[in-house]
């Protein structure tokens, strides 16, 4: 199987390696689950930007709620925001 890493464009690889920094630096806290779900967000988005699949994460995030919703959705559109 493939390193999912080798999955995620160049472009997102800043993006994504200072919010497991952040995850990392949460761990344990109150807002562990927000960066968990931004972590989540980001990955998941920079992997379909682009594709159906996209917009399919992006329609089902809106109905999400929660720290880990919040941050999902906050790392979606963020992609979205790095691709414009």
């Amino acid at each position: 199987m493939a390193d999912p890493s080798s999955l995620i464009p160049a472009r997102f690889s800043a993006l994504i390696s200072a919010a497991e920094i952040e995850v990392a630096k949460a761990k344990g806290s109150a807002a562990a689950r927000f960066f968990t779900g931004y972590l989540d967000g980001l990955e998941a988005g920079a992997v379909t930007f682009g594709t159906a699949a996209f917009d399919l994460l992006d329609t089902d995030a809106e109905g999400t709620f929660g720290d880990y919703g919040d941050g999902f959705r906050k790392g979606l559109m963020n992609i979205e925001f790095v691709s414009a």
